[in-house]
């Protein structure tokens, strides 16, 4: 495991350190009062556009489809 950066509580309350890291690195964090911890990215983050897709074919589609024109709904919105 590979220590990346050492930070405080404070910039690890107010930052998203921890998304910078890469699978099997570590994050230090030393409080004021003297403890220290590690936070450690463990795995690989998921792909969203692949779980989305998942989702997308588990759900089955109910009813007829419906013909949708964007152009003249756009220019409703704009009167």
């Amino acid at each position: 495991m590979k220590i990346q950066k050492t930070i405080t509580g404070r910039e690890l309350k107010r930052g998203t350190h921890e998304e910078g890291l890469a699978p099997g690195q570590a994050l230090r964090v030393k409080k004021a009062g003297g403890k220290e911890f590690l936070v450690i990215r463990e795995t690989d983050s998921p792909n969203l556009a692949d779980l989305h897709a998942q989702i997308m074919r588990e759900i089955p589609l109910t009813g007829p489809t419906q013909k949708t024109d964007l152009a003249a709904w756009h220019q409703e919105d704009d009167e």
